[in-house]
């Protein structure tokens, strides 16, 4: 029993018993309102009240629901937007995509946002925050027009959006807006004027013209208020005074500005007026002090009514500048700009201030600080599509910089022209700037080849090493100017200037590639030339078969052409090289007797030089004298202001290869002396040896003269060398001549000139020989001697064979063996 008592409870008998209270407290309510029809009655009022309270309560909650999202609908968005409550019109589209915007709604959510935005960018101080707003509600606004927005916003929107685009730095995109929707609302055209107006005097080149007859449509609006009114009329002048309209502009600021903004506008733009009058006024006048005196008066009420220091501070103590800079008083403008761009940084006005100080500085002979000035401009400057500055719009800015360029160049400062070209991107394009860095280094190559007409032969030299550089950097860059203009007409030009630059700094690998792509590329333009530049680079680099097939290429078929003389000539060099004499020969003939070209020309005592040479070559000597002698005396008829260096060292050539053909002409008559078996024949010819030996000498001690008078012979190693070669030969012909102590003289001048040189050892064997002709085999031996001590002076590492015909080694037994003579 006891266990039976103690047992736990099941969990259904723990449920019944805890059931058990409740039920029975209902049980008991029921049997209580049972017993009588007055208790029912009461129990039944008590439960219907209680049930209207509860549907009372349901109700009130589900009406309170109702309002709650009635608060949240585009429709009260956009009434907060009219009332100008920005935060409430931007809570409520946060409210209602958070609650899921119906989808036919979204583009009017934007178009809101849009608007709050544009309007809020307004309320900003900084001009970049402004831009920057705007460009943001533009894209809220043009994805709005792309979903979809209610009807009657349709125009608002566009109109937005165009407003938007303009003060987002976008103005170009914002007029093609702009112009559609002024053919569509007849309602916002004054509006739309304005923006137009606005729009045109903001992109990069302004088109003031535009500008003008938009804010004439503005002022033509009679129902204009008159804050309004003015506003368009100072904007009026503006326009005007930068057409250059000065009077008229002067017309519209007859009047009191509405308030103290408007009135330090007026007094800029006339103090900007005010400097423009005196610009077109002489230097130095009074009227002109006068005006930009006036001018700075102005420009100080200016600063006077802006205390805040807007835009209109920076732009008023801009134009002070210009007005000192019109004064004549650069140091003081120098200031000003000096101010303004320290104080102001990358603003529009401080870059106008940095390119009107780096201007100043260049025109008062400080290179340097105008390089800084025009580098700190470009870098301020940053992208041209982003660039907006109505001080110095993008097409002024780029004509003074290349005014700068220009000047640089006049000066012949080729070094900071070229530093002003490798800063000018991205504000220039690298096809603007390629062409720029071409043209320079053409320049700075033709200048350095005028200085060389004119300087010391041993400065000539190097002006012309120079200059060679040049141009073949000028060849470069017109080669990548080339590839830049694939597509345009001006391709083919620029793929000739490469080339011909490259042929003149001597680069003839590169001209030869790019001509054998313009001849692909160009079917009769420069044809004739082109294959004449072609021909001759071949000629240069050794590739003689070649340079044959294109002259003879250039000769047929441009048979009348004025460049097939000098493919002869280069023709002619390239088969003697290849010891086709014969077909050489005809060629020079050709352009000597066989066509219209002028004893004058260049080309034509090229080829008597040519054609003299090589007859002198082929022992032809008579033929060479005579043929060498009528090229001199022709270089000599022509007019010294016409003769070119390159003529003039030919000639000296040619006089000393006359000299050389009268020295080797005198060998047969010699020979035929010795062997003659009569007297007279011997005499006969030892008269004609002499006679040419003679006439050598002449030759050789006019040439010498020639050199010596010139006095640049140890700057010229082909004079120098020539030089030596003249007294070596006078030595050879007075010796042959058997005039022994003049020979041992004129062997004296090498021995003299030319001491620390291998080929002094044979002057001095040479002298040695006369000495022995003369009977004297003690300085004979002395001068042996004093050539032992020449060789051992010599450095070790000295070619002999480069200037002798001998090694060191055959020198030392060759002098050890004459010293025992």
């Amino acid at each position: 029993m006891a266990d039976a008592t103690n047992e736990s409870p099941t969990p259904e008998s723990a449920a019944t018993s805890e059931s058990q209270p409740g039920d029975g407290r209902l049980a008991r309510i029921v049997h209580w309102a049972s017993a009588s029809k007055l208790r029912m009655a009461l129990v039944g009022s008590v439960l219907f009240a209680s049930m209207g309270g509860v549907f009372a309560t349901w109700s009130y909650l589900a009406h309170l629901a109702v309002n709650h999202e009635d608060q949240y609908t585009l429709a009260r968005a956009l009434e907060a937007l009219d009332e100008k409550d920005y935060s409430k019109a931007k809570n409520i589209i946060g409210e209602m995509q958070q609650r899921g915007t119906d989808p036919e709604e979204f583009g009017g959510a934007l178009f809101v946002l849009g608007a709050v935005k544009a309007a809020l960018a307004e309320q900003e101080w900084s001009r970049d925050r402004q831009r920057a707003m705007h460009l943001i509600a533009a894209r809220y606004l043009q994805k709005a027009r792309e979903l979809g927005v209610p009807e009657r916003l349709e125009n608002t929107s566009r109109l937005m959006v165009g407003q938007s685009l303009v003060r987002g730095n976008q103005p170009q995109t914002g007029i093609e807006v702009l112009k559609k929707l002024l053919a569509d609302d007849d309602e916002s055209t004054t509006k739309i004027h304005k923006l137009l107006a606005e729009a045109y005097q903001s992109i990069p080149e302004p088109n003031w013209s535009a500008a003008l007859e938009h804010n004439q449509a503005v002022l033509a609006d009679e129902q204009l208020d008159p804050a309004s009114r003015n506003a368009a009329s100072i904007a009026q002048a503006d326009i005007l005074g930068r057409m250059g309209r000065l009077e008229e502009a002067g017309k519209f600021l007859e009047f009191a500005g509405s308030s103290d903004a408007q009135q330090a506008l007026i007094s800029t733009i006339s103090g900007r007026i005010a400097i423009e009058q005196a610009n077109r006024l002489p230097r130095g006048s009074e009227e002109r002090a006068i005006l930009a005196k006036r001018a700075r008066d102005y420009l100080q009420q200016s600063l006077q009514l802006d205390p805040l220091n807007s835009m209109l501070t920076r732009q008023a103590k801009y134009w002070i500048g210009k007005s000192f800079e019109v004064d004549g008083n650069h140091e003081a403008a120098i200031q000003r700009y000096d101010h303004l761009n320290k104080a102001y940084g990358d603003t529009p006005e401080s870059i106008a201030a940095m390119l009107a100080k780096a201007d100043l500085a260049r025109a008062n002979q400080d290179t340097e600080q105008a390089l800084i000035g025009y580098r700190e401009v470009l870098s301020t400057v940053g992208e041209p599509v982003t660039y907006v500055n109505r001080l110095l719009p993008l097409s002024t800015l780029r004509k003074r910089l290349l005014n700068a360029h220009r000047d640089f160049v006049d000066r012949q400062q080729y070094a900071e022209a070229m530093a002003l070209v490798d800063s000018l991107q991205p504000v220039f394009s690298l096809t603007d700037a390629t062409e720029l860095r071409a043209q320079s280094h053409q320049q700075w190559a033709e200048s350095l080849l005028e200085r060389a007409a004119s300087a010391p032969h041993w400065d000539a030299a190097e002006y012309r090493t120079q200059a060679r550089y040049h141009y073949r950097a000028a060849g470069a860059a017109y080669e990548l100017l080339s590839k830049l203009r694939y597509a345009s007409r001006s391709f083919i030009d620029d793929l000739w200037r490469a080339g011909e630059n490259y042929f003149l700094g001597h680069s003839y690998s590169h001209t030869q590639r790019v001509l054998e792509d313009y001849l692909r590329q160009e079917a009769q333009k420069r044809q004739a030339l082109a294959l004449l530049r072609l021909g001759q680079s071949q000629l240069a680099l050794g590739e003689y078969a070649k340079t044959i097939d294109t002259l003879t290429e250039c000769i047929e078929m441009h048979p009348k052409d004025a460049t097939v003389y000098q493919a002869r000539l280069e023709c002619a060099h390239a088969h003697l090289q290849l010891d086709q004499g014969n077909l050489a020969e005809q060629l020079l003939r050709d352009n000597i007797v066989g066509g219209s070209l002028e004893p004058s020309a260049t080309e034509w005592l090229d080829s008597l030089f040519l054609l003299g040479n090589y007859w002198h070559d082929s022992q032809r000597y008579q033929e060479s004298i005579q043929t060498l002698d009528e090229a001199v005396l022709r270089h000599e008829k022509t007019d010294k202001t016409t003769r070119d260096s390159h003529n003039a060292e030919q000639a000296m050539l040619a006089r000393y290869t006359i000299a050389r053909s009268f020295h080797s002409a005198a060998d047969k008559p010699a020979k035929l002396a010795q062997e003659a078996k009569t007297e007279s024949e011997r005499q006969k010819n030892r008269k004609l040896r002499d006679d040419n030996l003679n006439s050598a000498l002449e030759n050789y001690l006019h040439v010498q003269r020639m050199l010596t008078l010139q006095g640049n012979v140890d700057s010229n190693e082909l004079d120098r060398m020539l030089l030596r070669n003249c007294y070596m030969m006078q030595g050879s012909v007075l010796y042959q001549l058997k005039r022994y102590e003049e020979a041992r003289k004129a062997y004296a001048n090498i021995s003299t000139l030319y001491q620390n040189e291998p080929f002094v050892l044979e002057s001095f064997v040479h002298i040695a020989n006369c000495y022995r002709k003369l009977n004297k085999p003690v300085k004979a031996k002395g001068t042996i001697e004093q050539a032992k001590l020449v060789l051992n002076r010599l450095p070790s590492d000295t070619d002999f064979k480069l200037a002798t015909n001998f090694s060191r080694q055959s020198w030392e037994l060759l002098l050890n063996e004459m010293s025992g003579w």
